[in-house]
Formats: structure tokens, sequence, C-alpha cells
């Protein structure tokens, strides 16, 4: 047995080559190398810098890594969506501020969506709150200038504001940009009753109803110009039509009920106030009307306080509401009460006189002249009538201010006296209030 060997390692397997190729490999590659070498050495300036980027970069992108995995876990935040579902279940139960915020926050996600802005403009717009509205009116016109909607809700948002001609020709841009669209000439319609032109306001109106009779927003201006007309039966049922169309709007429930309250109809009134507090039990503004009407139209004093008390609970700083339990308070005797009520008013910015004259006289009574000169002479600037001029005036002269009316539109000039207290007596105090029944700030 023996082990055979390879052929080639015989002597006659074994063949010798005339050209070794290790050799041939390193005679052409030397040349190669050598002038690649050369190359770089003589345009090694210009190729420093993008080989010094290159490895910046690599070394930028591993520290990017590392952080990576060294950073926290990110907070979850809620998307425009989210924030849509609980904004449109809001609005759906007539749960105004609820929506409103969620509307807000989910326009802030979605800086195109002209449906979302126009929608939350009108909220605003018909709750208070027309300068807001007006605000993002105007990111809907800027999110898309040839969308008709922000034009028209500008327009509205306008008139709401009291700028009725300023209104009009940004409605009427709308109807340029789309002729068939019914709620700008809705809008329009109101715009030109307030503007004082009752028939292109009218012409308006019927114009926007044969576009879109199923339209609340046709219906309630179409009301509206009716119940300006004096037409107070075909405004009801107009009313009421839209209010179907649309129940979760409240604002078109107050509407209603103030039309039945002119009519003499207080029950049916009433019942429109109770129907929106039963639908949304934490709206504010349906609680001070409904206290408002109780006290006013029914002479219902306990209930109408009981209203205005779980008014001020769900909104404390809500001036309509502060304005009626202060007068209340003031009617009851609850002075110091009353003081402090209408304080929180005038704080939170009412504009109506009868606060700082209630507010004024309550501490009049309680022995504080100060805060009552301070309060009195703020309120005498806002008196729009001879009658509240004259009971404050009259207030005033209790602690020692002497006011003299000018029968002219300038500011009424007024001197003070001494500086003494006024002590409070039952014929003072009925020399402050003069007498008059309460009905509210």
């Amino acid at each position: 047995m023996y082990l055979k060997t390879p052929k080639r390692y015989t002597t006659k397997g074994s063949r010798r080559r005339l050209i070794n190729l290790r050799w041939l490999w390193l005679y052409l590659l030397t040349p190669i190398v050598v002038v690649i070498g050369a190359g770089v050495w003589q345009n090694q300036a210009m190729l420093r810098k993008p080989i010094e980027d290159w490895l910046v970069a690599q070394a930028q992108a591993a520290a990017d890594r590392v952080a990576t995995l060294q950073a926290p876990t990110p907070t979850p935040t809620d998307s425009p969506a989210n924030y849509l579902v609980v904004a449109n279940a809001a609005y759906q139960r007539g749960a105004v501020d609820t929506a409103i915020e969620n509307y807000s926050l989910a326009a802030d996600g979605l800086p195109n969506d002209v449906a979302l802005f126009y929608r939350l403009a009108h909220l605003m717009i018909t709750n208070g709150q027309a300068q807001r509205g007006l605000e993002i009116a105007e990111r809907a016109i800027t999110a898309d200038p040839y969308d008709p909607r922000g034009w028209a809700i500008k327009g509205m948002a306008l008139d709401w504001l009291g700028e009725s001609e300023l209104a009009i020709s940004f409605i009427i841009q709308a109807i340029k940009l789309d002729p068939e669209n019914a709620e700008a000439y809705s809008f329009l319609a109101e715009a030109y009753a307030d503007n004082g032109n009752g028939e292109s306001a009218v012409e308006a109106a019927e114009r926007a109803l044969a576009l879109d009779p199923a339209n609340f927003n046709v219906q309630r201006n179409y009301a509206y110009v009716l119940a300006i007309r004096g037409d107070r039966d075909g405004a009801i049922q107009a009313y009421e039509r839209a209010l179907e169309l649309e129940p979760s709007q409240a604002y078109l429930a107050f509407n209603l009920a103030n039309l039945y309250f002119a009519e003499g109809d207080v029950d049916t009134g009433l019942d429109l106030l109770r129907g929106v507090i039963d639908r949304n039990p934490e709206n504010a503004s349906a609680y001070s009307l409904l206290s408002n009407a109780l006290l006013i139209h029914a002479g219902e004093v306990g209930q109408a306080r009981e209203a205005v008390e779980r008014c001020t609970a769900i909104a404390p700083n809500n001036v309509s509401c502060l304005s009626t339990l202060g007068a209340l308070q003031r009617a009851a005797g609850e002075f110091n009460l009353c003081a402090r009520t209408l304080d929180r008013a005038i704080e939170n910015g009412s504009t109506s006189a009868l606060d700082y004259f209630y507010g004024g006289s309550c501490y009049i009574v309680i022995g504080d002249c100060t805060r009552a000169r301070d309060i009195l002479l703020a309120g005498m600037a806002l008196a729009s009538t001879l009658e509240t001029q004259t009971d404050i005036r009259d207030a005033l002269a209790q602690c020692q201010v002497i006011v003299t009316l000018v029968p002219s539109p300038t500011p009424l000039s007024y001197a003070t006296g001494g500086d003494s207290l006024f002590t409070p007596t039952p014929e003072a105090d009925a020399a402050v209030t003069g007498g008059e029944s309460v009905e509210g700030g």
C-alpha cells in the first residue's frame, strides 16, 4: 500500500511557465498605485475638505444614534382627530364651552381646515365671543382665500361686532366666489337688516331660502329679518324651524324665547330655556336668561335667585349672572353680599351703569364711602339715561360728592365735598335706592 503522489508534483506533471503571474500583477498594479498616490498628493488640498466633511458627518451620525438610545420616551400627545371627536360630541349635546375648547385645539393642528375654522368661528360669534370669532375667520381666509366660507363668516363676525356696513362687503365677496351659497345670503340678510336696509334684507333672506330651506342659519336669519320688520308670528315660525334643524344651538332657543316673552307667552318662553338646561345642565347663559325671565316676566324672585346662584356656581365670573345676583341681594337687604358680588361683576368687565349704581349704593349702606365714590363716579361715565345719571348723582351726594348734570354730550362735571363717611339709616337707604323695583343689572 502506498500514497499516490499528485501528478502536478511529479517530474512529469510539473511544467514551467514562461511568465510568473504573481510578478505580472506586481508590474501592472505598481504603476497604477504610484500614479494614484501622486495624484492624491498633488491634490491633497482639494481632497481634504470632502474627506473631513465625510468624517464629521459620520461622527455626528454616531452621536445622534447614541443620543437616541439615551433619550427619554416621548410624551404622547392627542392628535387633532381626537380633539375633533370630543368637540363634535360636545357640539351635539350643546356643551358650547367644551366644543369651543376642543375645536380650538384641533385647529392648531389643522391649519388649512376651512370647515373647522368656519364652525369654530360660528360657535364663538353666537356665544358672546365675536372678537375671537373674527380672528378665527381671518385664519380661514388665510388657509384658502378662494373658499367663500372664510369671507362669509368674517362678515357675520363683523356684523355681530356692530360693523354691519363693513360686513356687507365681505359677505358679497363670498357670494362672488360662490353665487349659490345659501348661508352667505342669509348672513347678508342679517347684515342688511342691522344696517337699516329692510328691502335688501328681505330679498337676501328669500334668496337664501330658495337655495337651501333646510339650513338652520337660513331659517334663523329669515326669522331675524321678519322680527325686525315686526312680523313676530312669521319670525316665531321660522325660529322654530331653525331650532328643529339644529336643536343643539342654544342661541336659537334664546332668540325664540325672547319672542314668546314679547308676545306675552311667558310659559312657553320659560319652557324653552329649561329645555336648554335639560340638554346641557352646565349652560351658564341659559341659567342667566332663565333667572332674568323669572324675575321680570314671572315675578318669581325665589326661583330667579336659585337659577342665578346655579349660574354663578357654574361660571363664577359670568357678568350677567353676577349683575342679577347683586341686584337680588340688594333688594333682599343683603348689602355686604351685594357689594362684593357687584364688585366681581365690575372687575370682570361689566359695562352696565346699573351695576355701578347698585354696587355703590350697597357700599354706602355698609359705611364705605371711599369705595362707593370710586364705583359711582365710574358708573356716571357709563350712564346713558338721565334717570340713571340722576340716581348716581343722588347716591354720590350721600358721600359728600356734588355732581352737576350738564345737558350736553360732554362728560359730566362734578366736585367733591368733605370726606366724612355716610352713616346708613333706613330713610337714607330709601333715598339711595329711590324706591325702585329690582330688574337685574
